[in-house]
């Protein structure tokens, strides 16, 4: 194992190995892992709370709108990677186990990124919801959520597709 340190890129070792003597090339398809397991549970609950918040307010208006609207102000307004420095400290520096640390990662970026799928799908169910479909729904007497969420998100979600793949 002595002799693996720091060795060259070879035909065992695509990327060579560190100066533990480990694959560098396998080391960074474990982090490659980790890394892609937090984006994509970050971003399915970033949507998740985007669509809801931004479909009620988007639905809704007036004072409802409002609120989650200035709320969206309020935290899009806060510096992400100053905040995310301050974190990664504050985690360092506690008695929290490291992988229970991934979960609160995956929890403060939620909470700062779910603005923009908000206003995102507030600003498609605004335009939507004034359409004949959406008056038909309304004569046939069908329930509130049943119109946001069986009639006017799925109208939304080409869109949501895209702003979940660019969010990765």
């Amino acid at each position: 194992l002595k002799d693996n340190f720091l060795a060259p890129p070879s035909a065992e070792h695509i990327l060579g190995t560190d100066n533990e003597g480990y694959d560098v090339f396998v080391r960074l398809m474990y982090g490659g892992r980790i890394s892609l397991t937090v984006s994509f549970i970050a971003v399915f609950l970033i949507t998740i709370l985007g669509v809801i918040l931004g479909g009620v307010a988007g639905y809704f208006g007036g004072a409802i709108d409002n609120i989650i609207m200035r709320l969206c102000d309020i935290l899009m307004c806060l510096p992400g990677i100053p905040i995310l420095l301050i974190i990664s400290t504050i985690l360092d520096a506690s008695d929290i186990d490291a992988k229970y640390r991934i979960y609160l990662l995956m929890i403060y970026l939620t909470f700062i990124s779910w603005t923009g799928t908000a206003r995102l799908v507030r600003g498609q169910i605004l335009s939507l919801r004034e359409q004949e479909f959406m008056t038909a729904t309304e004569a046939c007497g069908i329930s509130v959520s049943r119109r946001i969420f069986r009639h006017l998100i799925p109208n939304v979600i080409p869109q949501l597709i895209v702003t979940c793949t660019m969010s990765l």
